[in-house]
């Protein structure tokens, strides 16, 4: 469907080893394409059953994908094309079509927000804040999102558990014990010039370092929640039965040593 030797590659793509490359690009591009189609169908369907004025349809992902972006591949990063996703709802009379939210709606708030659409109270244990003022009447909504990656991922290069906060020009994250990425998002949006350590940033980066606090604190996060052993490499979290925590897994790990080899 879509010529790899045609694609145009972002300013950001950096040909290495393991990376996304044109040819693998453009399977991803067929792949968002035959979703489209899918989407459109479910729209045709709700038409065809009457209830397009009635019904609510969010459109997400759940993570984005580096594509090669600086080399690197998969998810979990502290970048642009990892942690943005679409956030597209439809809700004819009620949505203006084509209007934009200028709100932060990362996927902790959706559960709270539909039901603020519907008028029905989130329950007081739900996480995520409820944006429907945002996105109805165009009130502010939060200023900022918080990402949270409690620990190591060789599969796609993710090197520790880190924690990081979105502002509208801004995006920084680091580890337990240093800071690891600071950009400009204004000056640069491909995230291509690292700021932790240009001592010209210090003031933006003891910003940034007192609101990322305030989130942990706020969401009641920790370091300690941190693991650094590579429980889902090789599936390792999932394959043998349900664990509700990481820690309940690596008890039975060391009991059941023989099932739990790579």
């Amino acid at each position: 469907m879509y010529s790899p030797e045609k694609l145009r590659m972002r300013p950001n793509w950096r040909e290495k080893a393991g990376a996304p490359g044109p040819v693998q690009i453009a399977e991803y591009y067929a792949m968002v394409t035959a979703v489209d189609a899918a989407v459109g169908r479910i729209m045709q369907r709700l038409d065809t059953l009457g209830l397009r004025e009635n019904t609510i349809v969010l459109y997400a992902s759940d993570h984005g994908d580096m594509l090669g972006s600086l080399g690197e591949r998969l998810k979990r990063k502290p970048w642009e094309e990892s942690i943005r996703v679409p956030g597209i709802l439809r809700w004819p009379g009620k949505v203006k079509a084509g209007s934009r939210c200028g709100a932060f709606f990362t996927h902790v708030d959706f559960a709270p927000t539909l039901l603020g659409l519907v008028g029905v109270p989130a329950p007081k244990q739900m996480q995520g804040e409820n944006i429907a003022d945002a996105i109805l009447e165009g009130k502010a909504g939060a200023d900022s999102a918080f990402f949270q990656i409690f620990g190591p991922y060789a599969g796609d290069g993710t090197p520790d558990g880190w924690r990081g906060i979105r502002t509208r020009r801004h995006m920084y994250a680091r580890f337990k014990d240093r800071p690891w990425v600071l950009y400009d998002l204004q000056r640069d949006p491909y995230q291509m010039k690292n700021l932790v350590d240009e001592r010209s940033a210090r003031h933006v980066l003891s910003e940034m370092e007192r609101r990322l606090s305030a989130w942990m604190r706020k969401t009641g996060d920790s370091w300690d929640y941190n693991w650094s052993q590579q429980v889902e490499d090789q599936g390792r979290l999932y394959r043998h039965k349900t664990f509700y925590t990481v820690n309940e897994y690596l008890e039975w790990a060391k009991e059941h040593p023989e099932q739990d080899r790579g």
